[in-house]
C-alpha cells in the first residue's frame, strides 16, 4: 500500500512540476530536477528502496531508444566526425579529469573516482532534446548535442563498468580494459541492429496499434539484456535497436499506428525521466546520512569543483580541437570566426547531464567482491546528482539568453524550413495528380477538387514566404475564425452524441480529426 502511495504521490508531483515548468516556460528538466531537490528535503518525506540493478534495467534501455528512434540517420551521418570526436574522445577526458580531480581535491580513492567520472561522462539526449529544441537552435548543433548525448552513452558506461569492476578487483590493467571497451562497442551495436531488425519485421506482420505498441517496448529491453548477458554494451545495442527502428518506421507501421506509438513513448520517456528526477531527490536524506552527516559547506565545495571541472573540460575541449571548428564551418571558408566560436560556446555550454547520469549513479552496486560495502557510495551519488542540477539548471535557463545574444537563434529560419518543405511535398502531390487525372477510372470532378485543395495550400504556403510578416498577420487574424469553427464542430458532435444520431465509435474517430487539426492550428 506503501508503494502504491508514493507512485500517486510522485505522479501528482510531476503533473504539477510540469505544470509549472509550462505556465512558466522553462524547460521541464530543470524544474523536475530542482522540485525533486526540493522533495529531497521535505520532513518526513518518504525514502524509497531502489535496487541498482533494476533502476538501470527500468530506466536506460527506453530512455536511450526513444531519443535514437526519433533521430535522423541521414543526419547523424553527416555529422558523423564531431560527434564520434565529441562522444568518445570528450567523455574519456572527461572521465580523466573528474577522476584526477576527485582523488586529489577530494581524496576518493583511484577506482571510485573514475566511477564518479564515467558516471559524469555522459550528456543526456532527452535533457538536451527538451532544452535545446525548444529554443530554436540551429538544426547542425541540435544534430551534433543529440547525436553525441546518444553514442557518448556506450562510452561513458562501458567505461563505469570497467571501474566498477576495478573497486571490486582492486586491479586495473589498460590493454584489459581498451580490449573490453572495443569488443562491448562492437557486439552492443551488431545486437542492436540484429535486435532492431526483427522488431521492426515483426511489427510488419501485424496491423494493430496495441500489438505494435507493446512490440517497440519489449525492443529496447530485448536489445539491451541480450547484450548485457554476452559482455556487450547494453546501451548501444538500445541505441542500435532505436536508430534501425527509426529509420524503418515508414515502412513497418500504418500512419494511425504511428501517430499512436509516438503519443505513447512522448508520455513514458516524460515519465521515466521526471521519476528519476524526483526518486533521487527523495533518497538525499539516505545518501546524507551515508556520507556521514548533513548538508555541509564541504560538500557543496566538492560539489562545485567537480561540477566546474565537468564544465570546463568541455568548453576547453569546443575550442581546442580543430576537427569541431572545421564541422561547424559547414564547407564554407567564408563562415566568419565569430560564427564559428559562438556556435562552438554553444556546444560547450550545452553539456547537460540528467537521467542517464541519475540512473547510472543509482546503479553503483551496494557492495564489492567479498561481501564489503562499495566506498564512499553516498559520496559519489551525492556529487554526481549535485553536478547534475548545475548543469541542467545553468545551461537550461541561459542558453536561450546565450543563443538570441550571439545570433544563433533560428526560431524565424525554423518555420520558413518548414514552409519551403511542405511546398516540396504539395508540389509532388499536385504533379501525381496531373499524372492520374487523364486515367479514365479517375473522374475529372475530382480530380478537380484535389487540385483546389491543394494548390490552395500551396497559396498559402507562398504567401508565408514571399509576405513575412504580413503573411503572420493574416494567419494570426485566421486563427481566432479557425478556432470559432473547430468549436461550432465539437458543438454539433456533443449535440450528435446527446441525440445518439451516430455510433459512438464513429464520432470518436471523427473528433480525433478535429484534434489533429487543432494541434495542427496551435
Amino acid at each position: 500500500m506503501i508503494d502504491a502511495v508514493l507512485v500517486i504521490a510522485l505522479l501528482t508531483a510531476i503533473t504539477v512540476l510540469a505544470g509549472l515548468a509550462s505556465r512558466i516556460g522553462a524547460p521541464y528538466p530543470v524544474v523536475l530536477v530542482l522540485g525533486g531537490l526540493a522533495m529531497g528535503f521535505v520532513p518526513g518525506a518518504p525514502v524509497p528502496e531502489l535496487h541498482p540493478d533494476l533502476v538501470l534495467l527500468v530506466f536506460l534501455p527506453p530512455l536511450v531508444y526513444s531519443a535514437a528512434f526519433l533521430s535522423s540517420t541521414v543526419e547523424l551521418r553527416a555529422a558523423a566526425r564531431p560527434i564520434l570526436t565529441l562522444a568518445v574522445g570528450l567523455v574519456l577526458l572527461t572521465v580523466g579529469a573528474v577522476a584526477l580531480v576527485a582523488h586529489l581535491v577530494i581524496g576518493l580513492p583511484w577506482a571510485v573516482a573514475f566511477v564518479l567520472g564515467a558516471v559524469l561522462g555522459p550528456t543526456d539526449p532527452v535533457s538536451a532534446s527538451a532544452v535545446i529544441r525548444r529554443i530554436g537552435a540551429p538544426e547542425r548543433l541540435v544534430t551534433i548535442l543529440e547525436g553525441e548525448a546518444l553514442a557518448n552513452d556506450g562510452t561513458g558506461i562501458t567505461t563505469y563498468g570497467i571501474a566498477v569492476a576495478a573497486v571490486g578487483t582492486g586491479s586495473f590493467s589498460l590493454p584489459g580494459a581498451l580490449g573490453t571497451f572495443a569488443f562491448a562497442v562492437a557486439l552492443g551495436t551488431a545486437i542492436g541492429l540484429a535486435t532492431g531488425w526483427l522488431g521492426t519485421r515483426a511489427r510488419q506482420l501485424v496491423d494493430d496499434a496495441r500489438v505494435e505498441t507493446a512490440l517497440s517496448l519489449l525492443t529496447p529491453f530485448v536489445a539491451y539484456i541480450s547484450a548485457e548477458q554476452l559482455g556487450a554494451s547494453g546501451v548501444l545495442a538500445a541505441v542500435a535497436a532505436g536508430l534501425y527502428a527509426g529509420s524503418q518506421a515508414v515502412e513497418s507501421s500504418s500512419p494511425g499506428t504511428r501517430l499512436q506509438v509516438s503519443a505513447f513513448w512522448d508520455l513514458l520517456v516524460f515519465l521515466l525521466d521526471a521519476v528519476l528526477f524526483l526518486l533521487i531527490g527523495l533518497q538525499l536524506p539516505r545518501v546524507l546520512e551515508g556520507i556521514g552527516g548533513g548538508l555541509s559547506g564541504v560538500l557543496i565545495g566538492q560539489a562545485l569543483v567537480v561540477a566546474a571541472t565537468a564544465i570546463a573540460i568541455r568548453l576547453a575541449w569546443m575550442f581546442a580541437v580543430p576537427a569541431v571548428a572545421g564541422a561547424l564551418r559547414r564547407g564554407s571558408r567564408t563562415t566568419s570566426i565569430r560564427a564559428t566560436a559562438a556556435a562552438r560556446l554553444i556546444l560547450g555550454w550545452s553539456g547537460m547531464r540528467g537521467g542517464v547520469s541519475l540512473a547510472i549513479a543509482l546503479a553503483i552496486p551496494l557492495t564489492v567482491a567479498g561481501g564489503a560495502a562499495f566506498p564512499d557510495r553516498s559520496l559519489v551519488i551525492f556529487l554526481a546528482y549535485a553536478t547534475v542540477v548545475i548543469t541542467l539548471v545553468g545551461p537550461g535557463l541561459t542558453v536561450g539568453p546565450l543563443l538570441r545574444r550571439l545570433g544563433l537563434e533560428q526560431g524565424r529560419e525554423r518555420q520558413r524550413q518548414e514552409a519551403r518543405a511542405r511546398a516540396r511535398v504539395v508540389h509532388a502531390a499536385l504533379a501525381r495528380i496531373e499524372e492520374l487525372a487523364g486515367d479514365e477510372e479517375v473522374p475529372e470532378d475530382v480530380a478537380d477538387r484535389l487540385r483546389n485543395m491543394y494548390d490552395a495550400r500551396l497559396n498559402r504556403l507562398k504567401a508565408w514566404l514571399h509576405r513575412g510578416a504580413l503573411a503572420e498577420r493574416d494567419g494570426a487574424n485566421a486563427r481566432p475564425l479557425r478556432k470559432a469553427a473547430l468549436a461550432a464542430q465539437r458543438e454539433e458532435l456533443a449535440e450528435l452524441r446527446a441525440a445518439r444520431a451516430f455510433p459512438a465509435d464513429l464520432l470518436r474517430d471523427i473528433e480525433r480529426d478535429i484534434d489533429l487539426e487543432e494541434s495542427r492550428l496551435r
